[in-house]
């Protein structure tokens, strides 16, 4: 699937890809202990408690950034390319930064697609969480590709207009 000696990836391996990257990025949010109807009915709690709750969250979701590499979800951001047009202008600019770095995060990557609570969990006590922000970016992605705000290139059944 490796063009000869080019290291690029052949257009076979791409639409596979594409095909199977929702089912590896589900497979990773299935993992994590607190579902979007958990997280909605603890909303009403007191904020203390929430972000404690959100922080164990992350910090779970952080513990699961080596069986992920392993198993290749990173390599499928480095492959795909968004439709920038049409895509969610923040999340672009993060899977571009990880693309550029070839997925060697540092604190100056782009956090404008995290909420605020994630931005300050990232940037826990004035240190930078780059397996979290891997993680993040992850399941930023997925629920972009669900919620059709961001498109990838290529892709019949997820890009711009499908």
């Amino acid at each position: 699937m490796v063009d000869g000696g080019s290291g690029q990836l052949s257009g076979t391996c791409i639409i596979f890809v594409n095909h199977n990257l929702l089912k590896i990025l589900h497979k990773f949010r299935k993992r994590c202990p607190m579902t979007k109807k958990q997280n909605i009915q603890h909303s009403d709690n007191n904020q203390q408690y929430n972000e404690i709750e959100h922080t164990l969250f992350c910090d779970s979701l952080e513990n699961q950034y080596k069986q992920a590499k392993k198993d290749g979800l990173f390599e499928v951001l480095k492959v795909l390319e968004l439709d920038k047009k049409h895509s969610d202008r923040k999340l672009v600019l993060a899977i571009d930064y990880f693309k550029k770095k070839n997925g060697i995060i540092e604190k100056d990557a782009p956090i404008d697609f995290l909420t605020e609570r994630e931005k300050r969990i990232v940037n826990q006590d004035g240190k930078f969480r780059p397996d979290l922000y891997c993680m993040l970016l992850s399941t930023k992605f997925s629920e972009a590709i669900q919620n059709k705000s961001a498109f990838i290139q290529h892709s019949s059944k997820y890009s711009f207009g499908s």
